[in-house]
Parts: C-alpha cells; sequence; structure tokens
C-alpha cells in the first residue's frame, strides 16, 4: 500500500461532502482522525463560506488589548534613533524620567518590533548570569569561613 498526498484543504472538502450526502458525522470523524466538535466546524464553515472556509485560518488574535500605545512606540524609537549606542535598560530610565514607566523587557520588545535591536539580544538584566572571580585586589584581604550555615562556604574580610 503506497502513501498519498492530500492537501488538508483537500481532505476538509471531501469530508464536507461526505457529511452532506449524508453519511455520519461520528463515523466521518473516527475515519477523518478529528473531534466532533472539529466537524461541526468544517461543516459550519463550508455551509458559511464555501471554499474559502476550508483554507488554514490564521491563529492570531483580533486584537491586542495591551499591547503598548502607539504613542509610546514612537517615543522609544524616538530615543533610539538620537542615541544608537543606548539598550532597552537605559531608554527605560529616560521614559520614566519623561512619567511613563515601563519595564525594561517592554521597550526591547518595541525595540526588536522596529528592528531597532536583534531578536537574539537580551536586555541588561535578563541574561545568563556568569560567574565571576572575586578582583585580583579583592582575592587578597579575603579567606574562606569554614562552618556556616548548611556546610556552605562564606567569604570574610581577613584581618
Amino acid at each position: 500500500m503506497s502513501w498519498r498526498l492530500v492537501e488538508v484543504r483537500d481532505q476538509r472538502v471531501e469530508f464536507v461532502v461526505r457529511l452532506s450526502r449524508g453519511e455520519c458525522m461520528s463515523s466521518l470523524c473516527r475515519e477523518f482522525g478529528i473531534t466532533r466538535p472539529t466537524g461541526y466546524l468544517w461543516q459550519k464553515r463550508f455551509g458559511g463560506r464555501g471554499m474559502a472556509g476550508m483554507e488554514e485560518s490564521s491563529r492570531r488574535p483580533h486584537a491586542s488589548p495591551r499591547r503598548t500605545a502607539y504613542a509610546i512606540e514612537a517615543r522609544i524609537v524616538a530615543l533610539r534613533r538620537q542615541r544608537p549606542d543606548w539598550g532597552a535598560r537605559k531608554l527605560a530610565v529616560l521614559l520614566e524620567r519623561e512619567g511613563v514607566r515601563l519595564p525594561v523587557i517592554t521597550v526591547h520588545r518595541v525595540l526588536v518590533r522596529h528592528r531597532l535591536a536583534g531578536p537574539g539580544t537580551t536586555p541588561a538584566g535578563y541574561g545568563t548570569l556568569r560567574a565571576r572571580g572575586p578582583e585580583p585586589a579583592l582575592a587578597d584581604g579575603l579567606q574562606g569561613a569554614e562552618g556556616s550555615q548548611r556546610g556552605h562556604r562564606s567569604l570574610v574580610r581577613a584581618g
């Protein structure tokens, strides 16, 4: 038995046509590997919009009520263009001075959306923590102390 390639739209149309000929909804859904609510959805779409209803629909929300206002986004973009070296954290401080309080990550996402920052870059404070050893001048004055809580080591200043 060979496999055949079938478009999703064609399968949906076949489903709806066979349903309109009087075949049982439950058995068709079982055969096509879908739930009955999905079968009824396809039937409703085909009845309302015909072949156009069988196309894959966008899953994007119709509205984003919590999205940053256009005026604020425009201000972030203007500030970034004035100061191209500044990142999201510094821009957020400038905005706060103007009375607009936004999280740093929101400022960063606006910059990415307007292609003023790379999608792979992260705003300061959101990156991976990297352990660094103590500065050489500090290391001379520190020594390990044994016996702190639960067997953890801590550093104390010598002298």
